[in-house]
């Protein structure tokens, strides 16, 4: 790639579009967001939260715990079924996966630090025939459903042409998020390995465009900086470009 940043994930390339220079300040320069001490508690303990929750989704899953956490109750049925599962066909469940991919979409490991262009993780991975051509994703949400559908949808889009480069056989992947604070789930939707590839070139020239970029115009408006951890409001004031909020 030609841009100084190498390497490019669903979460990053979200703050790259709301903000490029937001991205080369974290991405680049690599800058800690030094927040007040009681934003900065607030965002480590909702971090430390989510890696709680699919490492004790996991290991439930797995039988390495016999009760479901608390903060799980509300998925029950997902995460109950997919233990069952696990005990009598455990080949076809694929827990907490890393997916790298090379900037021509070959598939490599994540810390293949010289070609690994893209990463994704997949939760739960689950084979829905022996022959491996259909499968379903799931995405393991700790966030609100409401108002984050269109980029979950766009998220979910990501996943399933991983999941297509990933897997030769496979035909037709169905997705869908699980938010697992409120026992929601997202409508499962199904793509064929055509429809895929249908949308797999707009998410490669959105993807390299970061990877590419060598400039990095700041967008300021009050919904970017509200929560960017370099703004004015909530972050370390360090962008001039900031807009208080």
């Amino acid at each position: 790639m030609s841009g100084p940043i190498k390497s490019t994930s669903w979460s990053r390339l979200e703050v790259f579009e709301k903000c490029p220079y937001r991205a080369y300040l974290q991405f680049v320069e690599k800058r800690d967001d030094h927040v007040n001490v009681a934003e900065q508690e607030k965002r480590n303990d909702a971090r430390k939260r989510g890696i709680k929750v699919h490492e004790d989704a996991e290991k439930f899953v797995r039988g390495e715990i016999d009760e479901l956490p608390k903060e799980l109750k509300k998925s029950a049925r997902i995460f109950e079924k997919t233990r069952q599962l696990m005990k009598t066909n455990p080949e076809r469940v694929l827990l907490e996966e890393n997916w790298g991919f090379t900037a021509d979409w070959q598939t490599c490991t994540w810390d293949d630090w010289d070609n690994c262009w893209l990463r994704m993780q997949a939760d739960r991975y689950v084979w829905i025939d022996p022959e491996q051509t259909a499968a379903e994703l799931t995405d393991y949400k700790t966030g609100k459903k409401e108002g984050n559908e269109v980029k979950h949808n766009q998220q979910g889009q990501l996943m399933v042409i991983g999941s297509f480069m990933r897997f030769p056989s496979l035909q037709v992947c169905r997705v869908q998020f699980e938010y697992v604070d409120h026992g929601k789930r997202s409508l499962p939707k199904t793509y064929s390995r055509e429809q895929a590839m249908a949308f797999l070139p707009s998410f490669d020239r959105r993807l390299k465009a970061m990877t590419n970029a060598t400039t990095f115009p700041p967008k300021p408006n009050r919904i970017n900086c509200a929560w960017c951890p370099f703004g004015p409001s909530r972050g370390d004031k360090s962008c001039e470009y900031g807009v208080e909020v």
